[in-house]
């Protein structure tokens, strides 16, 4: 194996370590229960995908993520605004096309990241919050696993189980 081919395996095996610590964050906030516990763990992860980000050369997976920390502390803090959702996702759209190195494949995050930042702020009940990730999780899933990062892949697609059921379980006892 060269020198090349030796540090592309390396950065894939790294990358999806990280990519696994982020992932346990995504898992606790698909099963939290209110809204500041969701956002606060989609902080953590999204943090540490970013690292895990440069690892898989995504560039616009990074791009997306890196306005979504900002977005996300914002949430967190109680100081996310209505300028703020198209602010945010002008900027995901512009840099995540500026940096795009995987055509078609990169629009993904872009789209997750602009979904997410607008659910952020409309969504205001838990039902709405858990069906957004819920399909923030999906489009994750999907790029994750075509860009090899399988421990995300594998981590967003047992996620997306396991929110669907919260989310499902969550309606039933709220009409209950």
């Amino acid at each position: 194996m060269g020198r090349k081919r030796g540090a592309a395996v390396l950065s894939l095996v790294i990358g999806n370590c990280i990519s696994a610590a982020a992932s346990v964050f995504l898992a606790i906030s698909s099963c939290a229960r209110n809204q500041k516990t969701i956002y606060l763990f989609q902080l953590l992860e999204t943090a540490t995908f970013c690292v895990s980000s440069v690892f898989f050369a995504s560039w616009a997976g990074l791009s997306t993520l890196l306005v979504s920390l900002v977005r996300n502390v914002l949430v967190v803090k109680n100081r996310f605004r209505k300028w703020h959702v198209y602010l945010f996702s002008a900027l995901v759209v512009l840099l995540g096309l500026y940096v795009n190195n995987r055509g078609a494949l990169g629009l993904l995050p872009i789209t997750a990241t602009v979904e997410i930042t607008f659910a952020n702020y409309y969504a205001k009940s838990v039902a709405l919050i858990k069906a957004s990730v819920l399909l923030n999780t999906v489009l994750w899933a999907v790029y994750s696993c075509l860009i090899w990062d399988f421990a995300a892949g594998i981590s967003e697609i047992l996620i997306s189980v396991l929110g669907a059921a919260s989310l499902i379980q969550y309606m039933r006892q709220s009409r209950g």
